[in-house]
Order: C-alpha cells, then sequence, then structure tokens
C-alpha cells in the first residue's frame, strides 16, 4: 500500500510504540497519588510538558495535555460562551460546530481564492465585544498557511484572546508562541507519528480559560481525569523526534512533491493544484481533477494500493462538499472533485511515480467512461 493521508492520521513511529510499552509497564502508577512508585508517571508528564513548550517558546505550566485537537478547540471556544466569536471560513470542524454551539453569535470572516483568511478580513469581522479570534496555523484540506503573525499582532492590540488551531502544523514547521501573540494553540499527536489520544493545549499564562471536563482537578485544574501517561510519554517521544528532523522532512516532502505535481500534470494537463500561490505545508495537496467525483477515485485507488483522501477524513462521510474548497471559491460540483494528497517522511520518489500514475489511470477511466 502507498499511504498518501498524513494529514488524516500518521503511522506511530516504532520508538514511540516501544516508549509506550515500556512506560505502560513501569510507569503505570496514577501520577496524582503520593507514595514514591508514582513518581515515574509523574516524571513522565513533566518531561513532555518541558518539551511541548520548549517546541513553542512556552512555559511548561502553560501546556495542558487533552485528548486531541478537537478538545482543544472546544475547550478554548467556552471563552466565547453566549458572546461573538470571529472564525475563519477554512477552519476544521471542530472550530466551526464548537463556535455554532458555544458562542452567541459567530461571525466568518471569508477566505480568498487561494484559502487564506486575511488580517484585513479579520479586522472587519472585530467589533467591541468580540470575546475570541480563531484562524488555524496550517489548513488540513490544503497545507495552506495562514498569516498568523498578522493576525496575533491585530488581536493582541485589541486585546482579544486568539485561538490558533495548529494540529497540522506542530512539528512541521518551527512555532514561537511569542511571536505570533498567541493565546491558545491546538495540537496532536497523531499529526505528527504519536499516538491517537494525545494532544495538547496551550494556554497563555493570565488567559481566563476554564475547564470543559470537570473532576479531580488534574492539568492545573483545567483538565480533570487521570493523566493517560503512556499516550503522553508517546507523545514527548514523538515530538522530540519530530523537532529533530522538521527541516529534512519539509525538504524531503517538497521534492516529492515537485515529483508527484509533474508526473500528475504530464498525464493529466486539466488538474490544478488548489492554492499553488499561496505558503503552503511542502506535503499537503489538494488536486482538483475535473469532473472526477472525489469519492469515485478514493474508492478506485484504494483498490489499486494508493490511500489518498476527499478531503477531511472527519467529513468524509458526510456525503457534503468541502466547505474549504466553497470557501475558496469553488463551486458544489468541483468542490466534490478534489483529492487531497498528503505525504510523509517515509514515502518515496517511487511512490510517488506509481501514485499519479494510478490517478491519471482512473480520471482517464472515469473520462472514457462517460464520452463512451
Amino acid at each position: 500500500m502507498i499511504y498518501l493521508d498524513h494529514a488524516a492520521t500518521t503511522p506511530p513511529d516504532p520508538a514511540v510504540i516501544r516508549a509506550m510499552d515500556d512506560c505502560m509497564a513501569r510507569a503505570w502508577h496514577n501520577p496524582g497519588a503520593a507514595y514514591t512508585a508514582a513518581s515515574e508517571a509523574r516524571r513522565a508528564l513533566r518531561l513532555c510538558r518541558e518539551c511541548v513548550a520548549g517546541m513553542l517558546n512556552a512555559r511548561p505550566q502553560e501546556i495542558v495535555f487533552t485528548s486531541g485537537g478537537s478538545e482543544g478547540n472546544n475547550q478554548a471556544m467556552t471563552l466565547a460562551r453566549g458572546g461573538h466569536v470571529v472564525v475563519g471560513a477554512v477552519e476544521h470542524a471542530s472550530v466551526l460546530n464548537a463556535a455554532r454551539r458555544v458562542a452567541g453569535e459567530v461571525t466568518v470572516a471569508p477566505s480568498d481564492g487561494e484559502g487564506i483568511v486575511s488580517p484585513e478580513a479579520v479586522e472587519r469581522a472585530l467589533r467591541p465585544d468580540t470575546r475570541l479570534v480563531c484562524v488555524q496555523f496550517a489548513n488540513n484540506e490544503t497545507g495552506v498557511l495562514q498569516p498568523v503573525r498578522e493576525i496575533g499582532a491585530l488581536t493582541r492590540s485589541r486585546r482579544v484572546p486568539f485561538l490558533c488551531d495548529a494540529v497540522q502544523a506542530f512539528g512541521r514547521v518551527p512555532i514561537d508562541v511569542q511571536a505570533l501573540n498567541v493565546d491558545l494553540m491546538t495540537l496532536s499527536a497523531h499529526k505528527f507519528f504519536g499516538p491517537r489520544g494525545a494532544g495538547g493545549l496551550y494556554v497563555r499564562q493570565g488567559v481566563p480559560l476554564g475547564p470543559l471536563i470537570e473532576g479531580g482537578g488534574q492539568e492545573f485544574g483545567l483538565r480533570s481525569g487521570t493523566e493517560n501517561v503512556p499516550a503522553v510519554e508517546g507523545m514527548r517521544v514523538a515530538a522530540a523526534l519530530a523537532a529533530r528532523d522538521i527541516a529534512a522532512r519539509a525538504g524531503h516532502e517538497r521534492a516529492l512533491a515537485a515529483t508527484f505535481l509533474r508526473r500528475l500534470s504530464a498525464r493529466v494537463p486539466d488538474c490544478r493544484l488548489l492554492a499553488r500561490s499561496a505558503p503552503r505545508l511542502p506535503g499537503v495537496m489538494a488536486v482538483y481533477l475535473p469532473g472526477l467525483p472525489s469519492e469515485q477515485a478514493v474508492a478506485e485507488l484504494d483498490l489499486l494500493g494508493v490511500q489518498v483522501s476527499g478531503g477531511a477524513a472527519c467529513a468524509a462521510r458526510s456525503g457534503k462538499a468541502s466547505h474549504v474548497y466553497r470557501a475558496m471559491g469553488l463551486c458544489e460540483a468541483d468542490a466534490r472533485c478534489v483529492l487531497r494528497v498528503s505525504l510523509g517522511r517515509d514515502n518515496t520518489e517511487a511512490e510517488m511515480e506509481t501514485a499519479a500514475e494510478a490517478i491519471a489511470g482512473v480520471y482517464m477511466k472515469f473520462k472514457g467512461g462517460k464520452s463512451g
């Protein structure tokens, strides 16, 4: 199988699996227990907190462990409960749906045709009573990098808390929450070769965030429940590996993407890379294939041993066109004809050639069948 859906999830690194197995056997005590044997579990939590904080230029006490990006986004959204919130048009569903459920009023800041939510669009959406602004770091369907630094400068000048969903970006690009003026940031371990069920929420000191889950007051009172120590240990190992490999992975994926697009464009001249001119994560590509329904393409490619998606995994079975592609100006029909191809560090040049040929073959077969 050729796996090209790393934006959905990544295979856990072997070192992560070994670390989690060892932690399960060695540090299985409740980290909240007072006896000495629980110190190993507490140490695992401390080391991961320090690792993640170091990668964000944050304080360890500003990192709250969660089950992943969706939980963190939902908790951050409670700052806007009953009030006004501004969200980017291309946000993940966990932000958009939480905003609609929690906030009193939601203003959607539009994106341009490249999928960029500009600081000007955010500024136009701001009101004196705005309680939260939400703009992601990198889009999960196109890889587009948003102007987070400029938006952060704007929100800081207006004294409005700023939530940045960095689930796709953490471990792939350098992030400095101080320079970006971000107040809340979410991440998820399974996006950078760690385990599912482990994530983090950065909460800038002084932000008046309350808990989403009540209970025993773990995680500085912001996330109750006995910590999932083995998963946190796996996240620490995955984060450390990602920090070491950021530059190398970016270069590798950039080269692979060039090979893939060159071969696919030669075979299917009508295909188009969305957001081609925008700054993007090098390994996430949204490719428009005129007239070919992505649902059919994904199914046929799966039979050929190539795993891609038609957009966000959480919306794959909804039957609806991607709101991201629609926000970028595609009509309903065209938005259903986009494949997301997302690369990982273990993909090869040969796989790019094979995948491009497979996609071209499916496209030609469909076009031939339509014309016949």
